[in-house]
């Protein structure tokens, strides 16, 4: 009875322990595969205790056997998921094959048990108290052998992985995870070390089972597993958060306690709190102004009572540098091991507020130059438009272009750049008549307006433009080096009653852009073949406006292929234009225009209508289920009643509101996006999807791609077709599958046509593909056939 009850409390007590452990891990994250291993891996440790115990309570015979089959097949299984373990957390990158080799070493031990018994053979004998092990000389040397090489590996692979970390200060928090699981993996050899010892000595002893003692470095080693847990979220949650806050943010971000102390911080929020990088656990509360800080901490005492703070907020602060600063603060909460914390994300706006400001004493005066500025400009064009029509004179308006001033400031700096706008606005000011208005447009553009008094308007005019062009003859002296500037002209003269100010400036742009295109330093006057193309503008605005009414519009689809399995999985709906009068008009030049007028909220209408009509056919003709994305712009998404509308379109065809997905570029995500996010909250909870288009094309915002429920990124072409070039690329590709991976996201690669890029994207971990490769756009009935026959 004694016995039992020892090896009980010695061993199946640890059994149990460490079995409730790892079924906590694993409902922790089951999806996650860190988590999966470090269940694996305690699970191994705990039937090591499970077979120890049974040796000791069990018939001679069969715990014979246990020992054999148990102990040691479940240690040298244990040393094999500490090498693939060890190897993960460290993130040191280690080609398939070595890793696997690496690990397969330990399991040799069980081949060796198995097959040459005689050499490495391990029994069970009875002791004056305990069964004890009795091993050959050769399944000594076995265990030693395989014992070093696991510790040889496992700190070999720590240093490595820890001065990766260390030479990175965006790795701060995962330095000190390794760092804990560094120091307990030294307690939990240095236990064993001493246990086996200690067994040589007292091996027949009253008291326990010394055999067993060796047994707890693996209770150190998993507890050890969990203390980092617990203390530094080394096993992500839903997702891994700190490596976006510490690595993609430019937000000022912390983890704030109820106590008010920062007990994680980002690199940004460092910067603006004045925070020394080598302070943690720092109080906010003391960075409030001393006469509001009792109203404020009150404030927050109530959100967390709450758990919902204002968002948007702007507060003062005075940080540790001894800045007055105002931040707009963003907050929410979240539970980590049973205490609430405030994850708050901060923005210095005080430089903005002072911008605007400034803004408002400026709103007619461009502070670099001292001339109009763009508003001033326009409110003047429409009082002179008013003049000339009551007194018969006609305006002369002309837009100016610095030619080449991009590297003048890319070469120079934007200093120079000033230098040489300001010298600019002087040259013009000297070269026009005195009754003219200048204007600074924005950037390197100027505008003039000038009042015609002779019967020769374009040569009044043109006299005007030379006189200009002239002045920019002289060299220019910036910071000492002497440079030739030019720009180019373009001339609109009003001659027609129906001119508006928006006319004027549009036909002047028109003829400086083409101006340009002649070769620089030049003027264009407004003229008949760029009246063409104004007309050719007119006719597809007025064509758009017909296009619906007269049935022009037409949709073909372009599959979206899971490359795992060859499957189609969804299609995209891509608008096509047959124009009675004009012909095929292409997408790139029709779809701007429809934004611009407004039309493309109807025909956005009838592209979700048509496209989700189509789906819910295909699913009732047993052609497949097949994801409908759709793609949607701005003024869509701004419509009051664009969610009211889609939801008629689901209802009226049909169509599974899961089979329907909606793609937008992040740019219109950015313009309005409080109301943005209402939308796309409506849109998860009728059960479509989101996905965000043309990513990497141009401002990617991490806070647009985590605070919008995307299900999907679809990568642009332009980071696709050389890719298997391009490291650059690959690495921009492998990034965004990386952030996708951790958001539980998918992605999906555009315009992919070679089988190379293919079997590239497929290494990479990118599972769906859209492109010639596999198909071109195609009709509904071509697509069905290419179904059926595929």
């Amino acid at each position: 009875m004694y016995v039992f009850v020892i090896a009980f409390f010695i061993s199946f007590v640890p059994f149990v322990a460490l079995g409730l452990l790892a079924l906590k891990i694993l409902w922790r994250h089951p999806d996650h595969a860190l988590h999966r291993l470090t269940m694996l891996l305690i699970s191994a440790i705990a039937l090591i205790f499970l077979s120890d115990f049974l040796t000791q309570v069990l018939d001679h015979h069969i715990a014979r056997q246990i020992t054999i089959r148990g102990t040691y097949i479940f240690s040298f299984g244990a040393m094999a998921l500490l090498i693939y373990f060890f190897t993960k957390l460290s993130r040191v990158t280690l080609p398939g094959f070595v890793l696997h080799t690496a690990a397969a070493i330990p399991l040799c031990g069980i081949v060796l048990m198995e097959c040459i018994p005689s050499v490495f053979s391990i029994t069970v004998a009875q002791g004056r108290y305990w069964r004890v092990e009795v091993q050959s000389i050769g399944f000594q040397y076995l265990v030693i052998v395989i014992s070093c090489y696991t510790m040889i590996y496992l700190l070999l692979i720590m240093w490595f992985g820890y001065r990766k970390l260390k030479s990175k200060r965006i790795y701060q928090h995962e330095q000190r995870m390794m760092l804990t699981i560094i120091r307990g993996s030294f307690y939990a050899v240095v236990w064993l070390l001493t246990s086996f010892v200690i067994s040589e000595w007292l091996r027949d002893n009253p008291y326990v089972p010394i055999d067993s003692l060796p047994t707890y470095a693996g209770l150190i080693l998993a507890y050890t597993l969990q203390l980092s847990m617990s203390k530094h979220q080394f096993l992500i949650g839903e997702v891994q958060r700190y490596k976006l806050l510490f690595t993609l943010s430019t937000h000022g971000i912390a983890l704030i306690n109820s106590r008010g102390i920062a007990i994680e911080m980002n690199p940004a929020f460092r910067t603006i709190m004045g925070v020394a990088a080598d302070r943690n656990d720092v109080s906010v509360l003391q960075l409030y102004p001393e006469e509001q800080r009792e109203d404020i901490i009150n404030m927050q005492k109530k959100g967390y009572s709450e758990r919902r703070m204002p968002q948007g907020i702007q507060l003062p602060v005075i940080n540790f540098l001894g800045d007055s600063l105002t931040i707009e603060v963003n907050s929410d909460f979240l539970e980590i091991e049973g205490e609430l914390y405030c994850y708050a994300m901060i923005r210095d706006i005080t430089k903005e507020q002072k911008d605007q400001q400034r803004l408002l004493e400026l709103a007619y005066t461009d502070s670099l130059t001292g001339l109009a500025n763009r508003y001033q400009f326009s409110l003047y064009i429409e009082q002179m438009l008013k003049q000339c029509r009551a007194d018969g004179t006609h305006l002369a308006v002309m837009q100016m272009d610095v030619d080449h001033f991009k590297w003048i400031n890319d070469t120079m700096g934007h200093s120079a750049g000033d230098q040489l706008l300001v010298h600019i606005a002087g040259l013009i000011r000297r070269h026009i008549p005195e009754t003219s208005l200048v204007a600074r447009m924005g950037g390197d553009e100027f505008a003039l307006l000038s009042v015609l008094t002779s019967d020769q308007l374009q040569q009044e005019a043109t006299e005007i433009a030379n006189r200009i062009l002239s002045g920019f003859h002289l060299e220019v002296n910036l910071k000492e080096k002497y440079y030739d500037v030019s720009c180019s002209i373009g001339i609109y003269i009003s001659e027609n009653e129906r001119d508006t100010p928006e006319m004027l400036l549009s036909h002047a742009d028109i003829a400086m852009y083409h101006a340009k295109k002649l070769g620089r330093n030049q003027y264009q006057i407004f003229n008949e073949q760029l009246k063409n193309s104004a007309e050719r503008l007119m006719q597809l605005q007025r064509g758009l406006e017909a296009a619906l009414k007269y049935n022009e519009f037409s949709l073909v689809y372009q599959p979206q292929v899971d490359i795992r399995t060859d499957r189609t999985v969804g299609v995209e709906a891509l608008l096509r234009w047959n124009s009675a009068t004009l012909g095929t008009v292409s997408p790139q030049e029709f779809i701007p225009i429809a934004e611009q007028n407004g039309l493309i909220r109807p025909i956005g209408e009838w592209v979700m209508k048509e496209a989700a009509r189509q789906a819910a056919a295909w699913e009732r003709d047993g052609t497949g289920k097949l994801k409908m994305s759709v793609n949607v712009s701005a003024s869509q998404l701004n419509d009051p009643q664009f969610i009211v509308k889609m939801r008629h379109v689901l209802e009226q065809t049909t169509l599974p509101p899961q089979l329907f997905c909606l793609e937008f570029t992040e740019s219109v995500a950015i313009r309005e996006s409080e109301h943005i996010h209402t939308i796309c909250e409506n849109v998860i909870t009728m059960g479509s999807s989101l996905s965000v288009d043309d990513f990497g094309t141009g401002y990617s915002s991490l806070r647009t791609v985590t605070s919008i429920p995307f299900e999907c990124i679809k990568i642009d072409r332009s980071l696709v077709f050389d890719i298997d070039r391009n490291p650059r690329n690959e690495a921009v590709v492998r990034s965004v599958l990386e952030l996708a991976e951790q958001l539980n996201m998918s992605v999906l690669a555009e315009g992919v046509e070679t089988v190379r890029q293919v079997e590239l994207l497929k290494q990479l971990g990118c599972h769906y593909v859209q492109g010639y490769y596999y198909a071109r756009p195609m009709s509904a009935d071509e697509l069905r056939q290419w179904l059926i026959s595929g």
